[in-house]
Order: structure tokens, then C-alpha cells, then sequence
């Protein structure tokens, strides 16, 4: 841990990142919050839902190009200023008495494309700011700063709105994206060389689309942490509830089910960063059989407390997965292409979350929520078969973990 503190410039993009990262967890129970209780409409729920995700997908192909550029640090700053001034203006006609979901919408749509153009640049630096052996703790640390804030920043998010007001949890995100924003400026991100710097826009996308292709490791790295697990966890709130109705868990139970998932990912990341890794993509794949084995028993064996334990342990291959992949692929990717790697995994996701959610929604008046679980976790635990031909070498049980 202390090689990640002496390293300045990877804390002042920790200290940064974190701050707003913890910010953005506060924002989202007050935009929930406010949407709800101005419109009472769940339709006006799912259309800014929509704003905050369809941009992605259209802008993330142009993104992931100029990540590719070395203005990842101007695009880091550009976007916390956009995000920051756009909390402040949203936070204002809320203490004015004013509300538009237009206006609303009109800045989820912003700052989606904001992040669209934050998230592969902030990715495409971590790698170049750390060096290899000390990147998956890096990943590691991120994720733990995600999780905790996904654990207290709702608690915090609804203290603000009881006891003060909607438009505090604006101010406060803006805060944040102002301090990151400052941090920011002393940011130093090592350059990239450019094979072929002045190449257009269009050769750039089909160079970057073409280089995940034909490189397999790439291709199946991106099918299995981009679509796979993506499709088949996005139904799990709706299952979860479904579930919950049939056992009469209650929404305490629920609140149970879903605190238990973000506890087991918070494990895994402090066991990612006090631990040693001697395979990231070996990591991956035990990740990947913890989550399906968690589905597989919740299916067997449902009851609330079954489902906080096998949950947890979801909650787990869901860090170890996700740390192990991110970290693969950073390490594999050429520096000068990450961006673009990067942003079609984030657009595949983005694409492949809502069809999850359908599917998982459609399957539940055709099939017992438990014949779900279970199917699920088969085909989750069964994608590390995908990984097995390009990873061969690494998949070897002694190599994956070894502790210090």
C-alpha cells in the first residue's frame, strides 16, 4: 500500500477521483429522490435513466480515439469542470423552486457524454502513472473507494435530504467535481508515442476495432466482461425482488440482500490489494466461478439468509472478476490503443445491461425465479471456458494467489 502513497502522481489521482467518486454515489439517491417526488411517474424515472445511458453508446467510439491522444489529462479536467458547473446549476433551480425534468434530462444527457469521454481516459492513465506489478493494486484501491462510497453514500445521500435539503446532495457532488478538478491540475500523465499521429478519425476507430478483433485475447477478454456477465447479472435487482415477494423477504431483506453483494466486493478488493497476484486473468477466473457458483446455490437453496451468504460471495467474484479482467486488459492493450479498447468494452456494456435486464424480466413469467438462478450461474461459471484457449498458460491453479 505504501508504494501506492509515494507514488504523487497516482494519490493525486486517487485523492481526486476518490472525492468524486463518493460524490457521484451522493448525487444519484438526490436525482432519484427529486425525479420521483416531482413526477411521481415511474415512466419519468426510466426516461432519465435512458438520458444517463444512451450517450454513451453513441459517443463512446469518438472517445475512446482521443483517450488515445495525449490529452488524457485535459479531458480529465475539461470533465470534472463540465460536471461541477452542471451540479451547481441543477443545485440552484432547486433552491430557486424551480424543476424541469427537461432541464434535468438535458444535463443527464451532458454529463453522460461527459463521462463517455472521462472514463477511457482515466483508464488508458492508471496504466501508464503505475507500473505492471503494481497495477491490479491500483484497480484495487479504486474499486474499494467504489464500494465503500456505494455503501455509505446512500445513508449520507439521505441525511442530507431529511435534514436539509435536495438541492445540499447537488451542491455537495459539485464540490466534489471541483475538487478533483483541482487536483487535477497538478496531474502529470507520461506521454504516449503515436504510431501514426495524423491519421483521420475513421482510420483510428477501425484501427482500434480491428486491433480487438484479431488479437484473441482482446476479443474473448471483451465478450466475457463485456457481454456475458454483464447480460446475465444486470437482471439481478429484478430477480432479487421477485424473489423477495414470493419468500416475503420484505424490503429489509432486500436492503440485506443487496448490502451483502457490495460488503463481498469490498472484501475481495482489500484482498486484491494486501494480497499477491501471480495471475490477473487466473484471478478473473475464479472470479468468475465464485459468481457462478453464488447463482447456482441461491437457485438450490433459497431463503434470506442463504441469499445474504451466497450473495456475498457473488459480491466477491464480482471483485475478483472485475479487477482481474480490467487489470488483463490494461496490461495486454498497447498504450497508444487502450482508449479505444477500452471504450468498446464500456459501449458493449452499456448496449448489453439493458437487454440483461429485459431478458432476465422476461424469463420470470416463464420460469421459476430458482430454474434462473440456476441456469445463470451455469452459463457465468462457464465463461471461463472462453478464456481458457487464449489464456492456457495462466490458467494454472498455482499461479493464480499467494498470499504475502
Amino acid at each position: 500500500m505504501n508504494f501506492l502513497v509515494r507514488n504523487r502522481q497516482f494519490f493525486i489521482l486517487l485523492a481526486g477521483q476518490g472525492i468524486s467518486i463518493f460524490g457521484g454515489q451522493i448525487y444519484y439517491v438526490g436525482l432519484m429522490w427529486t425525479i420521483m417526488k416531482q413526477t411521481g411517474s415511474a415512466m419519468s424515472l426510466g426516461a432519465s435513466v435512458i438520458c444517463m445511458t444512451l450517450p454513451v453508446i453513441l459517443v463512446m467510439p469518438f472517445a475512446g480515439v482521443l483517450a488515445d491522444r495525449n490529452i488524457k489529462k485535459q479531458m480529465v479536467m475539461i470533465a470534472d469542470a463540465v460536471r461541477a458547473c452542471l451540479m451547481f446549476l441543477v443545485a440552484l433551480l432547486l433552491f430557486e423552486g424551480y424543476f424541469s425534468l427537461t432541464i434535468i434530462n438535458l444535463c443527464l444527457v451532458i454529463i453522460s457524454v461527459v463521462d463517455a469521454f472521462f472514463n477511457p481516459a482515466l483508464s488508458s492513465a492508471i496504466p501508464l502513472i503505475l507500473d505492471k506489478d503494481h497495477l491490479s493494486k491500483g484497480n484495487a484501491v479504486f474499486e474499494f473507494i467504489r464500494r465503500t462510497s456505494a455503501i455509505i453514500g446512500p445513508v449520507v445521500g439521505g441525511f442530507l435530504i431529511t435534514f436539509f435539503s435536495i438541492g445540499s446532495v447537488f451542491v455537495l457532488n459539485g464540490l466534489s467535481f471541483f475538487v478533483s478538478f483541482i487536483f487535477s491540475l497538478f496531474l502529470k500523465i507520461p506521454q504516449v508515442t503515436q504510431a501514426k499521429p495524423h491519421e483521420s478519425f475513421v482510420f483510428k476507430f477501425k484501427e482500434g476495432l480491428i486491433y480487438t478483433i484479431h488479437i484473441k485475447r482482446l476479443l474473448f477478454l471483451t465478450l466475457v466482461g463485456g457481454v456475458i456477465i454483464n447480460f446475465f447479472l444486470a437482471p439481478l435487482d429484478v430477480l432479487i425482488i421477485f424473489t423477495s415477494k414470493q419468500l416475503n423477504f420484505g424490503s429489509t431483506g432486500v436492503g440485506w440482500i443487496e448490502a451483502s453483494i457490495s460488503v463481498g466486493a469490498l472484501l475481495g478488493s482489500i484482498a486484491i490489494l494486501f494480497g499477491h497476484i501471480r495471475s490477473q486473468i487466473g484471478f478473473a477466473a475464479a472470479g468468475l466461478i465464485f459468481e457462478g457458483v453464488s447463482l447456482i446455490l441461491s437457485g438450490l437453496f433459497p431463503g434470506l439468509v442463504s441469499f445474504i451468504l451466497f450473495f456475498g460471495l457473488l459480491g466477491l467474484g464480482i471483485s475478483f472478476a472485475s479487477i482481474g479482467i480490467g487489470t488483463t486488459l490494461q496490461l495486454i492493450t498497447d498504450d497508444d490503443k487502450r482508449g479505444r479498447v477500452n471504450s468498446f468494452s464500456s459501449m458493449l456494456s452499456s448496449c448489453t445491461v439493458p437487454l440483461g435486464i429485459l431478458f432476465g424480466s422476461f424469463l420470470t413469467s416463464k420460469l421459476a425465479v430458482q430454474w434462473i438462478f440456476f441456469f445463470f450461474g451455469l452459463i457465468v461459471a462457464g465463461s471461463v471456458m472462453l478464456l481458457y484457449a487464449p489464456f492456457k498458460e495462466e490458467l494454472q491453479i498455482n499461479k493464480v494467489f499467494r498470499r504475502q
